[in-house]
């Protein structure tokens, strides 16, 4: 058996990594940059895979890595572009590295990354059945996470830090307060109009107890939240796909119509006019509507700009 790290001369994944530009590529600038970016992939690993040497290093995880910047594209933390830069830095090094392409994937096609414009073309949707076959796979803990971003379009960290002791007093406001876990620690408030969203908060302070969170007592976040990515990358479960479900059924709920992901039809003028016609109103009412829409499900989702939302409804 060889070396760790495909006999690359050092340990450490940042620097094999390096190594392996150095001896594939000439520009030293663009080995700078394949570098960097390189490195975080060795972070996200480490952090959520326990990862620590190139030879275990899998596809699944490869298109896991590229999901997660898919998502934060989803919430506008990056650009397209530089999210799709950073999956071409790892295939790269990968590619030198092992002498093959048997783990590179596409940033688009593999892993969800939106198109440079930042609006979806293809939906992200959990069926029903894709949903409960989900649930089906998965211990109590994480199948109640699910629900929870399902019902009410929750991050993972936001579904495991929920506090549901107070469940009882949600409901009978049918206002959710997102407090704990929320992106620059913004709260926000979700209606409460469904019985799967009652029923979820029912069942999450039933299992919760007297602790503060849905993150278990004798762990830490970071180590719970690695457990739960390592179920999900092993059975191809992507938790922010609930997220896009809650976003596309709020839309038709509040719309009465489909979002264009949902609809096949383009972003704009096709959609408004697409809009007028199932809804019987005029164009310019349509447009206005849809803008609306858009506006509460980005504030629900956690967002102030009405365009992230076409990360999610295109």
């Amino acid at each position: 058996m060889g070396s760790r790290n495909f006999d690359l001369g050092t340990r450490d994944m940042k620097a094999a990594g390096r190594v392996a530009l150095e001896e594939g590529m000439r520009s030293f600038s663009s080995i700078d940059t394949m570098a960097d970016r390189w490195n975080l992939f060795v972070d996200y690993v480490r952090e959520h895979h326990a990862i620590g040497r190139m030879e275990i290093i899998t596809v699944d995880v490869v298109i896991a890595y590229g999901q997660s910047l898919s998502d934060r594209v989803d919430d506008g933390d990056l650009e397209p572009a530089t999210a799709q830069n950073y999956v071409s830095a790892v295939n790269r090094v990968l590619e030198i590295a092992r002498g093959d392409r048997h783990v590179s994937v596409s940033p688009t096609r593999d892993c969800g990354i939106p198109l440079r414009t930042g609006i979806a073309m293809d939906s992200q949707l959990v069926s029903t059945n894709e949903h409960f076959h989900w649930l089906s796979s998965v211990d109590k803990l994480t199948k109640i996470l699910l629900r929870l971003q399902r019902a009410y379009g929750l991050r993972f960290e936001e579904s495991a830090k929920f506090d549901a002791r107070d469940a009882d007093a949600y409901i009978a406001a049918q206002v959710l307060p997102v407090i704990n876990g929320t992106k620059g620690g913004r709260r926000r408030e979700i209606p409460i109009c469904t019985s799967p969203q009652t029923q979820i908060l029912r069942v999450a302070k039933a299992y919760q107890g007297s602790h503060h969170s849905l993150v278990p007592p004798d762990m830490t976040y970071a180590e719970f939240r690695r457990h739960c990515y390592r179920i999900a990358t092993a059975l191809a479960i992507r938790f922010h796909r609930e997220r896009h479900t809650y976003a596309y059924l709020r839309y038709k709920r509040e719309m009465g119509a489909e979002c264009p992901v949902m609809a096949g039809i383009p972003h704009g003028d096709p959609h408004h006019e697409w809009l007028a016609l199932q809804l019987q109103i005029h164009v310019s009412e349509a447009k206005e509507r849809d803008q609306a829409v858009r506006a509460q499900i980005a504030q629900e989702l956690g967002h102030n700009r009405v365009d992230v939302s076409n990360a999610y409804l295109g």
